[in-house]
């Protein structure tokens, strides 16, 4: 991959930045000087939350003692992350949420689970126009259909030259919830199984009667990315959860960890690909 998303690049650019630092031993209050910053501002790099000139960021890594190789890698992210994301012309969308299309528009698959609704990506405009009238900071139909434009555009990455790999798993109650009325539910059921035909998604149902599983809690996806070109710096994982308000952002090994087992379990527990779209067909002859 040439470049990554402005997202991906400046989140890699902090971890890689931080690691650096702290395995060569230098303080921040160090670094900073050395790059005539204050320590604060090379904090907010650090945590991804503010950018850094590509020299600056290449002059910190060889102030660490790091190789060529990577020394230019990281002036490419750095580069690459003070670019401006497709999706930001999407007025309506939440602050918080930029960082999650950002890391999907890089990603090359996605294990997902979702409590009650079919995933984003295999939406109807219709089922998600009624899934964001029904959001309490959604005040208009104007606003509902820009949040429905940027899900549509989102969709477009199961398709292309490089399409996403979707492994998702639904609970059973994804089927039953009616969405926007019966008309609405009927065409995202017929949508749900044509979308699940697709050969780089992967669609389970997980029944009712499976019984307790382990992500009773909620929601969540594990997005992960490509090889970057230059091997010696890598994409991590990223843990998305949703919360509303917000979403966390878990990138940490422990956490890669605990919800790839967690993904384990219910992928155990759910149905096949097979029986899952015969449970889809079960449920859309309801609305026949």
């Amino acid at each position: 991959m040439a470049d990554a998303s402005p997202t991906v690049a400046r989140r890699t650019l902090a971890r890689v930045l931080r690691q650096r630092r702290e395995g060569a031993r230098i303080t921040a209050a160090k670094a900073a000087s050395h790059a005539g910053m204050h320590a604060a501002t090379l904090s907010k790099v650090e945590s991804a939350t503010t950018r850094i000139q590509p020299g600056t960021a290449q002059a910190l890594m060889k102030y660490y003692g790091a190789s060529e190789d990577e020394c230019e890698a990281v002036f490419e992210l750095a580069h690459a992350a003070r670019q401006r994301g497709w999706w930001r012309t999407y007025k309506a969308t939440p602050a918080w949420f930029d960082a999650y299309v950002g890391l999907e528009t890089e990603a090359n698959s996605l294990r997902d689970y979702q409590t009650e609704l079919v995933h984003g990506l295999l939406q109807t405009e219709e089922y998600a126009f009624a899934l964001a009238r029904a959001a309490v900071d959604v005040t208009s139909n104007e606003e509902a259909k820009e949040h429905v434009a940027l899900r549509m555009a989102r969709q477009e990455r199961l398709s292309g030259d490089r399409p996403l790999e979707l492994h998702t798993i639904m609970n059973e109650a994804a089927l039953h919830r009616e969405v926007g009325g019966a008309q609405v539910m009927r065409s995202q059921l017929q949508q749900l199984r044509e979308r699940c035909d697709l050969p780089n998604v992967t669609c389970q149902i997980l029944p009712f009667d499976s019984g307790e599983h382990p992500a009773g809690y909620g929601s969540f996806v594990i997005i992960s990315f490509p090889a970057f070109q230059h091997q010696t710096i890598t994409f991590g994982d990223v843990v998305y959860v949703e919360y509303g308000l917000g979403a966390l952002y878990l990138e940490e090994p422990s956490d890669i960890e605990h919800f790839t087992k967690i993904f384990g379990g219910l992928k155990d527990r759910a149905l096949n690909q097979e029986k899952s779209l015969a449970l889809v067909e079960r449920a859309l002859a309801q609305y026949k």
